[in-house]
Order: C-alpha cells, then structure tokens, then sequence
C-alpha cells in the first residue's frame, strides 16, 4: 500500500513538473503579437503554470524612449477573463512621524517606502488582452495576473490549472514634434 502511494506521489510530482517546462515559453508560442506592427521580443517575458484562484507577479523594468507592448495569453482551460493589472513602484520618502521597516531603510540614512501605484487594470478595459505605452522615464513595474476561481478547489485538480503567459516587446519611440 505504502509503495503505491509514493508512485502515485512519484506520478503526480512529474507530471507537474512536466506541465511547468511546458509552460516556459508558452508566452512565445501562444501570445498573439497584435496588429502586426514590428517590435522587438523582450527578454523580460514569462510564462507560468497557474491554477484557477491564483496571482502571480512579476518585475519588469520598463526605459526610458521605448514603447511597449504587453500581451497576456492563456490556456482555454483557464476562461476568457483573465485580469492583470501593471503597478509603478517607486521610493517614496517616509513622512515625519511615520515608519519605515529596517528592510525598506536597510541602505540609507534617510526612511524610504516602496508604494505600488495602480496604472492599469484590464478588468475596467473589457478585459483587454493587451495594453501599450511609452516609457517617458525608467520604470520599476510589477505585472500581476489574476486567473478566475476557487482557489481551494484548484489545489488537486490538475485540470484546474494552465499555462500563463505574459509578452513583451518594445521599439525605440519615434521622435515627435518639430
């Protein structure tokens, strides 16, 4: 009995880790590049094998003169509305009278705090599945994909997770005015 519970264990864990290195470039293979417009694949680009319920983040630095594209795809299996939302984080001197954590002050003298600030949220854009911008200056970013569900239910389900990803790209901005 004992042996046939480790095989299934055995099983499962390989088959997740299979789905996973089947994930790592899904965003390659999978994302749709929009209206045909040439910009150059981005490094900073990711996948991942995400369940029903779940958020996952990631960082992504954004420079100055250069317009992005972001395109978020997923596996059917996961539905059509998948959310993402892109927070510029920045250093934001600590108020007198406020504290900051040792980890937020850990390389200063003066108290800094990182806040996150809303940019974009597909699901107030019909859960558009791309969005593009320019970076007027460098950008800390932090994309964060929500899959619909229950998460508790996805937890055993294999069936109940897929592949995410997320594309990026970028060309220089064009020169405008005179």
């Amino acid at each position: 009995m004992k042996s046939i519970v480790l095989s299934l264990i055995a099983v499962f864990t390989v088959g997740t880790l299979f789905a996973q290195s089947e994930c790592n470039m899904y965003h390659k293979k999978n994302c749709d590049e929009g209206d045909g417009t040439y910009m150059k694949y981005d490094s900073q680009s990711k996948s991942a094998l995400i369940g029903k319920g779940q958020t996952s983040e990631f960082h992504l630095v954004a420079y100055h003169g250069l317009d992005y594209r972001v395109v978020v795809c997923n596996e059917e299996n996961l539905g059509d509305q998948l959310q993402f939302k892109v927070y510029e984080k920045k250093k934001m001197a600590v108020e007198e009278g406020e504290e900051a954590s040792e980890e937020e002050n850990a390389s200063t003298d003066k108290a800094y705090r990182t806040v996150k600030e809303l940019l974009y949220d597909n699901s107030t854009d019909s859960y558009s599945r791309m969005i593009e911008f320019t970076a007027e200056n460098n950008m800390r970013l932090l994309i964060e994909v929500t899959v619909p569900g229950d998460e508790g239910a996805s937890k055993l389900k294999i069936r109940e997770t897929g592949c995410v990803g997320v594309l990026i790209s970028h060309i220089k901005s064009n020169a405008t005015g005179f």
